[in-house]
């Protein structure tokens, strides 16, 4: 697992952050983890998407 999946499953980066750093760390990533990489990711943003005032996480 890389960093990218570790501080997305703590919830410690968003998406925007995690494509953002995967542009920066797919050339060292293994070929083969990058969709895994890219499944969270879109996942992330599908999450995110769903959240709303009414129902937004408290810090």
């Amino acid at each position: 697992m890389c960093l990218i999946c570790v501080e997305l499953d703590k919830n410690a980066m968003t998406f925007g952050e995690g494509r953002r750093a995967l542009g920066e760390m797919r050339r060292g990533l293994e070929t083969s983890h990058v969709p895994e990489v890219e499944a969270k990711l879109d996942e992330a943003e599908r999450q995110a998407s769903l959240v709303t005032p009414a129902n937004a996480p408290v810090p």
